[in-house]
């Protein structure tokens, strides 16, 4: 089987939902001309981080409903990247697969929050693993890419590509920008190739692209979306970190053969995580 897929390292215009919507459809709306079967978009990508501002959380799954709509009228899978949604009193940091007949396949509240998240988000407990047409497929968001422990969570419920939608700065490495600027760059490259390999899948990393700034703070996405599978490592790569899709297909085959050599799904000790 082969799956196009479409990346889209987006800029987003902070605290601007309705601008950043659509945006969206447009880069929906020519996935779907070229024929990809599922796009993906970045971290936090209809608001950027709202940080303290409260309102702009959407407690009424009015985004949800509204890339629904979408996936339904231009017959695509779509992962609306993440969304901060208000339930129970907390605010969760969530992403969603929604197939082309509007139905949600799967979501996911984010486990692992980054140090500034922690402020005002609460992670979620639960690995998100679900069926569709392309085989089972996993989503985690940005930070979560650095613990293999969830990996493996997922791949003893046999995931086959993971999705992850991010939203990765230079400044991220904070003190280590002392000893390499690239420093993020050369982590997320490594962490994408090593997670395909070791887990014997598909790994999708959409990340945003341009500039963050809220008052004071300030600082460059790093792009570098990219695809990465076994055997090959990275099949395609944003070597930049302005605003672009691509669409790749990846034939799917690949992967029976990584099993096939490699064995891990098979080793009585990998479910020990």
């Amino acid at each position: 089987m082969k799956v196009k897929i479409a990346v889209v390292q987006f800029k987003i215009e902070q605290f601007k939902p309705e601008i950043n919507l659509l945006r969206a459809e447009n880069f929906i709306k020519k996935a779907s001309i070229k024929e990809a079967d599922i796009i993906v978009f970045p971290e936090d990508f209809l608001t950027g981080p709202i940080l303290s501002k409260r309102e702009f959380a959407d407690s009424q799954n009015k985004y949800k409903c509204i890339f629904q709509s979408m996936a339904k009228k231009y017959k695509i899978d779509i992962v609306p990247g993440s969304i901060i949604e208000e339930e129970k009193g907390g605010l969760f940091n969530v992403s969603y697969y929604i197939d082309k007949i509007g139905k949600i396949r799967g979501r996911y509240k984010k486990i692992n929050l980054w140090w500034t998240e922690r402020k005002y988000l609460l992670p979620g407990n639960e690995i998100s693993v679900f069926n569709t047409q392309y085989g089972k497929i996993g989503l985690i968001i940005c930070w979560d890419l650095v613990f293999p422990e969830i990996f493996r969570k997922m791949l003893i419920k046999r995931v086959r590509i993971v999705i992850c939608p991010s939203y990765w700065c230079y400044g991220d490495a904070g003190i280590g920008i002392k000893f390499d600027k690239n420093s993020e760059i050369k982590m997320v490259d490594s962490l994408c190739v090593a997670r395909a390999f070791e887990n014997e899948i598909v790994l999708i990393y959409c990340n945003a692209a341009g500039e963050f700034k809220i008052g004071k703070f300030k600082d460059r996405l790093i792009g570098h979306s990219q695809i990465a599978l076994p055997f090959k490592g990275i099949i395609k790569k944003l070597n930049h970190n302005r605003e672009e899709m691509f669409i790749e297909e990846v034939d799917m085959n690949i992967l029976k053969s990584a099993e096939r050599i490699y064995g891990i799904r098979k080793d009585k000790n990998y479910n020990l995580f």
